[in-house]
């Protein structure tokens, strides 16, 4: 399985999961939708979010298990658990739809939105197993965010860019200390960096792939472009100065997004 038929697969997961929430959102459109109702819809839509959500792990689980069979076919099966679920943290998740919801005749964008983040759900299901891998292999050296090139924002470029998390200065290829790689791998703080490599939008297909060479892994090519396009829009910025720069370049379409992507 390639990274492109990874996020294929994914993709169809995550589209019929939408349709499903569309569909069920038809009947909770109402004048001033309760509290009551908005936690009987999250009741209802949970089922589907959970079996999507266990199929993307699933998924994942198998391109990790290919992506470390092709790199280290010496090594035994890395056994692991896969991302579970609760309703609690659905709950939780849809919480910032609910305002938009219980508003008097929910607007698109309020189905959307809901939309939307049941389907970042379903993502994060393929995701956290990807990175609870990565927590607990010893052979692996990382992993990366790759963008897809379909639902794909400055800020997930921005993050594509800055390649892979390193799960150690000897994984990074750095003959240092862990403090000191971390001056070297990141200019700013690298705990921060590290946080919001795991923050995904609402709607983000982005995807998380495993790093077993530093020199060979899914969407290195992209990460490389990717690299090179937000060197050369963000020279002279600093701070939050830089994602501007790089945002007014992509609206104005001088960038090409899909060469930054798996789709490239």
């Amino acid at each position: 399985m390639t990274a492109e038929d990874y996020a294929l697969a994914q993709a169809v997961i995550t589209a019929a999961l939408v349709a499903t929430v569309l569909r069920l959102l038809k009947f909770f459109r109402l004048p001033g939708l309760s509290l009551r109702d908005w936690f009987t819809l999250l009741d209802l839509l949970f089922p589907y979010v959970e079996e999507a959500r266990t199929r993307s792990a699933e998924l994942a689980r198998r391109f990790y298990d290919q992506q470390r069979q092709l790199h280290r076919p010496d090594q035994p099966r890395h056994d692991l658990f896969l991302a579970g679920y609760r309703p609690d943290w659905f709950r939780e998740a849809m919480e910032p739809a609910r305002q938009a919801m219980t508003r008097a005749g929910a607007s698109e964008s309020a189905v959307a939105e809901v939309a939307l983040r049941a389907a970042t759900q379903v993502e994060n299901g393929g995701r956290r197993t990807q990175l609870r891998a990565v927590d607990s292999d010893p052979v692996v050296v990382g992993w990366a965010r790759v963008a897809t090139g379909r639902e794909t924002c400055a800020f997930c470029l921005m993050l594509v860019s800055r390649g892979p998390v390193y799960v150690s200065a000897e994984g990074a290829g750095l003959d240092t200390d862990d403090t000191t790689a971390h001056d070297l791998i990141a200019t700013g703080d690298k705990a921060a960096l590290d946080e919001l490599m795991t923050r995904w939008h609402p709607g983000c297909d982005c995807k998380v792939v495993p790093v077993f060479n530093r020199a060979d892994w899914p969407g290195r090519d992209a990460f490389l472009r990717a690299r090179r396009i937000w060197a050369e829009h963000t020279q002279g910025h600093t701070g939050t100065a830089k994602l501007n720069a790089f945002r007014r370049a992509l609206d104005s379409g001088t960038v090409d997004i899909p060469a930054m992507s798996l789709a490239a």
